[in-house]
């Protein structure tokens, strides 16, 4: 039971995110005002935050099933870090 509701609860958070998320960029787009498209930057951001989380919860009920499938990918290690520390900094 707990497993179906945190399914459903990353389900149900996944359905708002994207479209605050891509608002938010399209706004970003057309803002002139250097103040508002800071502000904009800080919910995209946090937006993808919270999406990445959604995904990871999922990941997490997909390992406990036994259905998660992984795929390999290189990767810039520096780059994950320092986006992690950018991540802190705020």
């Amino acid at each position: 039971m707990q497993k179906e509701f945190i399914n459903i609860a990353a389900h149900e958070l996944r359905t708002p995110i994207q479209p605050i998320l891509s608002l938010a960029q399209i706004l970003s787009n057309k803002m002139k005002d250097r103040t508002h498209l800071e502000l904009l930057e800080i919910i995209i951001k946090n937006a993808r935050r919270l999406q990445k989380l959604t995904e990871d919860i999922l990941d997490i009920a997909k390992i406990e099933s036994q259905s998660l499938s992984l795929k390999k990918e290189q990767l810039n290690l520096d780059d994950v870090v320092a986006k992690a520390l950018e991540d802190y900094k705020e």
